[in-house]
């Protein structure tokens, strides 16, 4: 099984060490209001870009749920755009489903996320593979 989710949101808490890792915490809703999802992901904002943790719940309205555990990614910075709205980060994202709830108990697989990153809002494609299902 494949799903295909575009989530918008916003990045309800930013934070920067001062060993260079930034960390966001992220909620956002599909445009057809079928998921929400919840996360956070970390990563090095030095020379080299690379998420180094993070997680993310999926959510269906009818209560089924996905958790998946980050195992790789990329954030770096985006080309300066125009407008509030421009991003400041670019993230592929790469997660292992290991589990979940209701119609996914016990679910397998992987998730990549691929997206952008602004002050204060998130958007991209969250594309979920559960083989065994």
């Amino acid at each position: 099984m494949q799903i295909e989710i575009d989530f918008a949101g916003e990045i309800v808490e930013r934070q920067e060490l001062l060993n260079g890792t930034e960390t966001v915490s992220l909620e956002g809703e599909s445009a057809d209001g079928r998921w929400t999802m919840s996360g956070l992901v970390a990563w090095n904002i030095g020379l080299v870009s690379s998420a180094g943790e993070g997680d993310i719940t999926l959510t269906r309205d009818d209560g089924a749920e996905l958790f998946g555990t980050l195992v790789r990614g990329d954030v770096s910075e985006a080309a300066a755009g125009d407008g509030e709205e421009a991003a400041s980060y670019a993230m592929r994202l790469e997660y292992e489903i290991d589990g979940g709830g209701g119609a996914f108990e016990s679910a397998a697989g992987t998730c990549v996320a691929a997206g952008s990153l602004a002050a204060a809002a998130f958007w991209g494609r969250w594309t979920v593979l559960l083989p065994d299902r």
